[in-house]
């Protein structure tokens, strides 16, 4: 069985051929977080690729690629370029300091190691990317529903409609409203409508199960769910599942609405990969699927409705 307190230690991989900095460095930071080592840079981003670890120790020489080479390509890739990257050197030649740095580097260690020092600088910048990926949590977190907010909405659309148009995969989009949240407001008072939220928001995320789905919070009374490579069939039957789950958490609505309990109303669209070659764009996609959201809307609510992007724009 895993040891919880060691599951919590971050990730240290160390990328360095040199087999005596390897074990003076284990010994060092062993007990800081768990090790991994890379002795070039092909196995170092194979296992970066792996599981991304929380900081990397990086020699400046490697057999198949300059260190300087190896920060750079994982500082322009989006899903490493946080990962914040030590130099290991002896270099202390004029002019290797702005190097270091201009290939984003976040701080070196001179050789010989000097263990104190090591683990010092090692704990600086894993409290300070710690520090810094909570803010950025909380910079994308909606604090009412705790789930996406609209920036982090926006550009996940983004990115996900760049790659479903790339990869020529399927992309589906779905709005949601809760069903004359005003009156329930007006009836209820604000402080009912937040929870009415949260509890909304609770089952969203409660249906996106997928790593790469995203719920979010759109705005006031409003909900979105983006799912990559997801077709239009599938996701009546997940739509359908939230409406019920809504429905049959029994919120009682106002007592002039038109349902006695919260109901929720849907639309959603999909970019098929058979449309991915178009002109389209992903506020197309916004358009058809808020379309779609209104006609669950005028045909009574407490509904999903589809609408494909060419009934969209005909």
């Amino acid at each position: 069985m895993n040891n919880p307190v060691e599951e919590a230690l971050p990730d240290i991989l160390i990328i360095d051929d040199d087999s005596t900095v390897v074990i003076t460095l284990h010994k060092v930071l062993c007990h800081i977080g768990r090790i991994r080592f890379a002795s070039d840079a092909t196995q170092a981003f194979e296992m970066i690729n792996e599981a991304k670890p929380n900081l990397i120790l990086l020699d400046v020489e490697l057999p198949d690629m300059n260190g300087l080479e190896v920060c750079t390509k994982l500082k322009s890739n989006h899903e490493t370029k946080g990962i914040p990257v030590l130099f290991i050197t002896s270099n202390i030649e004029t002019g290797f300091e702005e190097k270091v740095f201009d290939a984003g580097a976040s701080d070196y260690i001179v050789k010989p190691l000097k263990p104190r020092v090591v683990a010092a600088r090692v704990q600086t910048h894993l409290a300070y990317h710690r520090a810094m990926e909570q803010l950025n949590k909380l910079a994308h977190t909606d604090s009412l529903s705790n789930l996406a907010n609209r920036l982090t909405f926006d550009e996940q659309l983004d990115l996900e409609f760049r790659r479903a148009k790339r990869q020529h995969e399927p992309l589906t989009l779905v709005l949601i409203d809760i069903d004359e949240f005003k009156k329930y407001n007006d009836h209820f008072g604000h402080l009912a409508g937040d929870e009415c939220i949260r509890n909304i928001g609770h089952i969203l995320s409660s249906i996106t199960k997928r790593p790469a789905d995203l719920a979010a919070r759109y705005g006031g009374e409003e909900f979105a769910l983006i799912l990559p490579n997801t077709q239009a069939p599938g996701v009546k039957v997940i739509l359908k599942e939230l409406i019920n789950r809504v429905e049959q958490s029994s919120i009682h609505h106002a007592p002039n609405a038109m349902h006695s309990v919260v109901t929720i109303s849907a639309g959603y669209t999909t970019l098929a990969a058979e449309e991915c070659e178009q002109n389209l764009t992903a506020t197309d996609l916004l358009q058809a699927a808020d379309k779609a959201l209104y006609i669950s809307k005028h045909n009574g609510r407490n509904r999903c409705t589809f609408e494909s992007l060419s009934q969209a724009y005909h």
